[in-house]
């Protein structure tokens, strides 16, 4: 051994080459834990979801802090996918029913694309409801600015948001079991549900100008063609 060797010694630990960078990091560990849930299914442990990123629960928890954190992580990979759905939902050339219908269907198929992820962040509860609360904040926003257009009281948006979360989401868990309808039956038989009350806000004179730029900042894209 030189004495060079001996004066400084290689530390044990992380073999030597370039850090990798903590963000890249962390979406390839959510892309191994949305694997291994889909294939796993929702009661998939950290262990497990450890083993499938091949790293030890140590490290999983260090980069998400327990599974709540990992939870809301995974809400937030989420709604950044849905985002592009629900932009050209809510933006399409049609009135307010249409782009309600075309809201509660992106979310309805993305139930029906991936029933063990929606299982693992909302049935189960993890991350304080973050998976809820991500999609409350955005249609918040967008039920806000549609109700001041209408020249109504934008009070409830919040309320009204998280109520149409919650029985778009318990009733499509419901139909993920039955499967006694169509989804297409399933999603109209919600919107007449809900139409009615949000049609008598005033919200189906509102044009499409009136809020489509909100609706794109509120869900962070542009909006098409501008």
């Amino acid at each position: 051994m030189s004495r060079d060797a001996r004066d400084h010694p290689r530390r044990v630990g992380r073999p030597p080459g370039p850090t990798r960078d903590k963000a890249e990091r962390r979406d390839e560990l959510l892309e191994a834990a949305t694997a291994a849930i889909r294939r796993i299914g929702a009661d998939a442990t950290m262990a497990e979801l450890a083993a499938a990123a091949g790293v030890t629960k140590p490290i999983l928890y260090s980069h998400f802090g327990d599974k709540a954190g990992l939870g809301a992580a995974l809400a937030k990979r989420v709604v950044s996918e849905l985002n592009e759905t629900l932009l050209g939902g809510l933006v399409t050339g049609g009135g307010a029913e249409e782009r309600v219908r075309a809201t509660v269907d992106a979310f309805v198929g993305w139930i029906e694309r991936e029933p063990e992820l929606y299982r693992f962040l909302v049935a189960d509860g993890l991350g304080d409801m973050a998976l809820v609360s991500e999609i409350g904040n955005q249609i918040t926003i967008v039920l806000s600015t549609a109700l001041r257009a209408a020249g109504g009281d934008s009070g409830p948006a919040e309320l009204w948001s998280y109520a149409i979360i919650g029985a778009v989401f318990v009733t499509a868990e419901w139909w993920l079991d039955r499967r006694v309808v169509s989804r297409t039956q399933l999603v109209d038989d919600l919107c007449r549900l809900l139409w009615h009350g949000l049609g008598s806000t005033g919200l189906q004179d509102v044009p499409v100008a009136a809020v489509e730029h909100d609706v794109a900042n509120a869900l962070g894209r542009q909006v098409p063609g501008s």
